[in-house]
């Protein structure tokens, strides 16, 4: 069985979305209206990519982690300071796969830091990557900005993790993702087809993203937070991944990205996803980033007292005291 925390706060130091307009709540603040209209504070910035700052609390213990580091340094560190949070806060960094809207903010955030700083990541994130779009376009090696030396050199040091990590007492990283939900199956298109392709000893194959991982924290009293980057293993098949490696069956919460908005995903695969969750029984369903709106639309109208609309700047708590 998984360590549990006594506490955790996710704050979204980076996301697609920023809503000044929403309310704080119970368990959960926003910068909203005050804080956007009071010049002595820094409005958070969107941009499309994911960061959870993670700060767990164990035995008296505050320590923090950051899971994935958005598109671009700047959003990253702005948000840092709009939040009033610092990168020297950190005791590590989680890398969920080697996209650039996940890894893009990692040379600046390790720049803005004075001390070595362990990146935890699938050794296949550093796999050259290409994109084909349904109209043709082609991003090629668009992860080249990803390289072991630049991290090392920037006092980034690399643990290269292909099964679970405790990464703080009660904080995972999961490692390659077990896939065994029939409708979140991916890859099996050819070279010359629209998809995400990996270059492999000279050879183009699909991507199946065989480097998706998440981030899941057992909360005493509470059950599983599961943190998502992309899913692109699944979302279901990432929360069965997260229960296992845990030994926790319990999921009080999911936040990340779904990938139900891609191009070419069908209807279908969303509502099958709904289901799937709503049989998991979370108390927060937080659908972000790369889901899509259609797919965030379904979630709040199939599942309207779980969903929850996180956007930038967002910080909600699990454990005592909270909701």
């Amino acid at each position: 069985m998984a360590t549990a925390v006594d506490r955790v706060t996710v704050t979204t130091l980076s996301e697609n979305y920023i809503d000044m307009l929403l309310p704080d709540g119970e368990n959960y603040r926003r910068l909203g209206l005050i804080h956007h209209f009071d010049s002595r504070n820094l409005a958070a910035r969107a941009e499309n990519g994911i960061a959870f700052l993670i700060e767990v609390e164990h035995r008296g213990r505050k320590r923090t982690v950051l899971f994935d580091t958005g598109l671009t340094s700047d959003v990253l560190l702005h948000n840092f300071l709009a939040t009033s949070h610092t990168p020297t806060e950190l005791s590590a960094v989680v890398i969920s796969h080697g996209h650039p809207d996940h890894y893009g903010g990692l040379a600046g955030l390790l720049d803005a830091r004075d001390h070595a700083l362990p990146v935890v990541i699938h050794p296949d994130a550093f796999l050259p990557r290409y994109l084909r779009l349904p109209t043709g376009e082609v991003a090629p090696h668009y992860n080249y900005g990803l390289q072991p030396t630049d991290i090392e050199s920037r006092g980034g040091a690399i643990t290269p993790n292909r099964n679970a990590v405790e990464v703080l007492d009660g904080v995972y990283a999961t490692g390659a993702i077990r896939r065994g939900t029939s409708f979140e199956v991916t890859g099996g298109q050819n070279a010359l087809e629209p998809g995400l392709f990996h270059l492999i000893e000279g050879e183009i194959v699909p991507d199946v993203v065989p480097d998706d991982q998440a981030v899941a924290i057992n909360v005493r009293g509470f059950g599983l937070v599961v943190l998502t980057g992309c899913s692109h293993a699944g979302v279901v098949n990432t929360i069965y991944s997260a229960q296992e490696v845990t030994g926790v069956s319990q999921v009080h919460a999911v936040m990340g990205g779904f990938h139900l908005g891609f191009p070419g995903i069908p209807a279908a695969k969303t509502e099958a996803t709904i289901a799937a969750i709503k049989e998991l029984d979370p108390r927060l369903v937080a659908p972000m980033h790369c889901t899509g709106f259609q797919a965030m639309g379904r979630f709040a109208a199939e599942m309207p007292e779980q969903f929850f609309l996180n956007v930038a700047g967002t910080s909600i708590t699990f454990g005592a005291n909270a909701s």
